[in-house]
C-alpha cells in the first residue's frame, strides 16, 4: 500500500488573461512566475488528440509538479486553459510503489465553471488506490529515450495519453535518478522550456511540423518506438529493476553520488559499473576502483572524487581489500586535490579508530594543531561520532583543547565521569561549551554532573539546558541526601512555578518537603491557582502539627496570604487569622518584604488616597471585604 501524505495544489485558467485563480499555498514570487508560464497553453494552436494532457517540473526547495492542462473549449476567447497543478514535496514519493502515479492523477479535476473554484484552496491528501500496471514496452522505451539519447528529446504521437501513465510513473517514483531540474510535457505544441532552458522530454502532435519544434536547432527527434527492434542491454537491466524493487537495490549501489551525476548521460554508466562491481568482488583496492570507473565514466577526475566518498561510506566493502586507514587520513590532509566528504572521512576515521587506536589518538592530536585554513571540523565532527565515551579520558587524556573541542561537538562525551572529577575551573569550561543537541541525552548528562561533582555548577548547567533542568532538579531537591547543591538549585527552582505546584501536590503530607517548597513557589503565580481550599487546609495543618519557628510561620503566613484574598472560596477561619496576624505584623513593623508587597498590593482594595501609605489598613479593607468576621472584631470596624 502507498503511504498516505499530503500535497497542495494550484489552479490557473483565463480571467482577463491568464492567471492563478486558486491556490492552497503561497508561493516563492520566482515559483510563481514558472508555475504561472508552464500552466498556459504549450503552444499558439490548439490540436486533436491533446485535449488534455500533462507537465512535470521542479520548483525550488526540493518540490516538484505534476500539472494537467485542459483545452476550455467553453471560454469565448481561443486558447484558453484550464491547469490544475499538484505540488509535492520530493521527499514523499514512494519510489517503489506502482500506485504512486495512478494515487496522483486521481487527485486532478476539471473546473465546470468558475463558481466551483473553492476547493482548490484545500491541502489534499494522496489516497490509497490499486495498482496499475505499466505497458512493458512503453518503459522500455521512455527509459532508453530519458537516459540514452541527448536532451532535449520530442516524441512525436498521435495522443498525449499513448504514454503519459508510464511517463509520470517514472517522473514520480525515478525522479531522484533524472537529470537535476527535469521537465516533460505530453502534449508540447511548441517547444517548451523556461528561463532559456528548454525540456527535457516533450511529446508532440505529429500535425506539428519538425521545423516548428526546432528539430535539429535547439530539439532532437526520438526514434520512433515501432522502428526500435531491441534495446541495450543497460535498458533491459533498469527495466527488470524497475520491476523487482523500484530500482532499491540500484537505488543503495549509487545513492551517495552528488546531484551532478543524477542525470541521463550518467545512467548506463552507473548500471556497467553496478554490474562490473559485482562480478569483480574480492579482488580490488581503491586504486583498481578508480581506474575502473575511469574507463567507464571517462571523467577522471569527478568520477574519482565521487569514488572516494562512495568508499569512505563502505559501498563498496564487498569486494574492496585491506588499508591503512590512518595513514589514508594523513594523506587526504596533505593532499586537496581529492575531495573528501563528510561521510568519506567518518569512514576512513572509524577504522582507523578501530584498527589503530593509538596512531588515531596521535592523528587527532595533529589535527587539533591544523592551522584554520585546513577543512579540519569534518574530521573532528568524524572523531567525536566515532570515539566511545567509555575510551574518552583514554583517547584525550583529558587535555583542555581535545576534551572542550569534542564536547562541543557532541555532548555525548559530558557522560565521561572523569571530566567531573577534575578541577572546578576545568568542570566550568567543558558545561560551557555543552549545548542542545539531538543526542537526547540532556537529562542523563545533568544527572551525571549532579551525582559526580562537588562543585555546584547548577546555575551553569541551567545556562545551557533551561527548563529541562527543572524536573531533575526537583527530584534532587527533595532528596535529602543529596545536599550539596542546594543553593543553586534553589535559585534555579524559583523560576519553576508549574513545577513547584505539582511538587506540592505530591508532597502534601510530608512537612520538612512542605516548607521548602512553598518557600521556592511564588503563590502569587497564576499556576498557583491549582491548589484548591483543601490543598490549602492540608498544607497549613500539616505544617503547624509540629511546632512552628518564627521564620517558618512567617513563610507560611506569606504563602498563605493570596489564597485568603484571591480565590472565589474562603479559607478557613483560623487559617485566614492566621496569615492576616503575621502579615500584618510584618506590614506594621516594616519587615514586610518590598518585592512581596509589590505583588500582594495588586490584590488588595484601594483605600483613600492620602491613606494610601498605610499598608495595614489595606490589609485590614482586603479582609474585611472579603468577609472574615475576625477583621471586624479586633479592630472593632475600623
Amino acid at each position: 500500500m502507498l503511504d498516505e501524505f499530503y500535497v497542495e495544489q494550484t489552479l490557473h485558467g483565463y480571467s482577463n488573461g491568464h492567471r492563478l485563480l486558486q491556490t492552497s499555498c503561497k508561493l516563492p514570487e520566482q515559483d510563481g512566475k514558472k508555475m504561472l508560464m508552464l500552466s498556459d497553453l504549450s503552444g499558439n494552436e490548439f490540436i486533436g488528440g491533446f485535449e488534455r494532457y500533462f507537465t512535470g517540473y521542479s520548483l525550488s526547495d526540493e518540490r516538484i509538479v505534476l500539472a494537467c492542462t485542459w483545452y476550455a473549449e467553453e471560454m469565448k476567447r481561443p486558447g484558453c486553459v484550464w491547469t490544475h497543478s499538484i505540488i509535492i514535496n520530493a521527499k514523499d514519493l514512494a519510489c517503489n510503489s506502482k500506485m504512486i502515479a495512478p494515487a496522483v492523477i486521481n487527485l486532478f479535476r476539471r473546473p465546470e465553471s468558475n463558481s466551483d473554484l473553492e476547493e482548490y484552496r484545500q491541502t489534499l491528501k494522496v489516497q490509497h488506490c490499486n495498482e496499475v500496471e505499466y505497458d512493458a514496452d512503453n518503459l522500455k522505451y521512455l527509459i532508453w529515450c530519458i537516459w540514452g539519447n541527448k536532451a532535449p528529446l520530442v516524441v512525436f504521437d498521435d495522443a498525449s495519453t499513448n504514454l503519459e501513465i508510464e511517463l509520470i510513473f517514472l517522473f514520480l517514483s525515478q525522479h531522484d535518478l533524472l537529470e537535476e531540474n527535469f521537465a516533460f510535457c505530453t502534449g508540447s505544441f511548441s517547444l517548451r522550456g523556461y528561463d532559456g532552458k528548454i525540456m527535457q522530454f516533450q511529446i508532440a502532435p505529429h500535425k506539428i511540423s519538425r521545423s516548428k519544434m526546432l528539430i535539429g536547432e535547439k530539439a532532437f527527434e526520438a526514434t520512433q518506438k515501432v522502428v526500435i527492434k531491441n534495446y541495450p542491454l543497460w535498458v533491459k537491466k533498469i527495466y527488470d529493476n524497475i520491476e523487482k524493487d523500484g530500482m532499491l537495490t540500484f537505488r543503495k549501489f549509487m545513492q551517495g553520488f552528488s546531484e551532478d551525476f543524477k542525470h541521463y548521460d550518467y545512467l548506463s554508466s552507473f548500471i556497467k559499473l553496478y554490474v562490473g562491481a559485482k562480478a569483480d568482488t574480492n579482488d580490488t583496492n581503491l586504486i583498481k576502483l578508480l581506474e575502473l570507473a575511469e574507463a567507464i565514466f571517462g571523467d577522471t577526475k569527478k568520477i574519482c572524487n565521487e569514488i572516494m566518498r562512495l568508499y569512505g561510506n563502505q559501498y563498496f566493502s564487498d569486494w574492496l581489500g585491506t588499508e591503512n586507514y590512518n595513514e589514508a587520513i594523513s594523506f587526504f590532509i596533505k593532499n586537496a586535490w581529492l575531495n573528501t566528504s563528510a561521510v568519506d572521512i567518518k569512514y576512513w576515521i572509524t577504522q582507523g579508530y578501530n584498527s589503530d587506536f593509538l596512531g588515531s589518538k596521535l592523528l587527532f592530536k595533529q589535527i587539533l594543531n591544523q592551522d584554520e585554513e585546513y577543512e579540519v571540523e569534518v574530521y573532528l565532527e568524524a572523531y567525536a561520532d566515532t570515539i566511545s565515551v567509555e575510551k574518552f579520558a583514554e583517547f584525550t587524556d583529558l587535555e583542555l583543547e581535545g576534551c572542550s573541542t569534542l564536547i562541543s561537538i557532541r555532548n555525548k562525551f559530558a557522560l565521561c565521569e572523569d571530566i567531573w572529577k577534575q578541577g572546578i575551573g576545568f568542570q566550568k569550561r567543558m558545561v560551557a561549551c555543552l549545548s542542545k543537541q539531538k543526542e537526547f541525552l540532556d537529562a542523563e548528562i545533568i544527572e551525571t554532573i549532579l551525582g559526580i561533582s562537588d562543585y555546584d555548577l547548577s546555575l551553569d548547567l541551567y545556562a545551557v539546558y533551561k527548563n529541562e533542568c527543572f524536573p531533575i532538579y526537583w527530584k534532587y531537591l527533595l532528596d535529602p541526601l543529596k545536599l550539596k547543591w542546594i543553593d543553586g538549585i534553589k535559585k534555579v527552582l524559583k523560576k519553576d512555578a508549574t513545577g513547584g505546584v505539582k511538587q506540592i501536590l505530591d508532597n502534601l503530607k510530608y512537612r520538612d518537603n512542605l516548607l521548602l517548597l512553598i518557600s521556592l513557589v511564588d503563590p502569587y503565580m497564576y499556576t498557583a491557582k491549582q491548589l484548591n481550599n483543601d490543598n490549602i487546609i492540608t498544607i497549613y495543618y500539616t505544617i503547624r502539627r509540629e511546632k512552628c519557628s518564627e521564620k517558618e510561620n512567617e513563610l507560611l503566613a506569606k504563602f498563605l496570604m493570596p489564597f485568603c484574598l484571591m480565590e472565589d472560596y474562603m479559607v478557613e477561619t483560623e487559617i485566614a487569622e492566621f496569615s492576616f496576624s503575621i502579615v500584618n505584623h510584618l506590614l506594621a513593623v516594616q519587615a514586610f518584604p518590598e518585592d512581596e508587597w509589590s505583588k500582594l498590593q495588586k490584590i488588595l482594595p484601594e483605600v483613600a488616597y492620602y491613606n494610601n501609605w498605610d499598608r495595614c489598613k489595606r490589609l485590614r479593607k482586603g479582609f474585611r471585604k472579603k468577609g472574615y468576621p475576625f477583621v471586624k472584631k479586633i479592630y472593632n470596624g475600623k
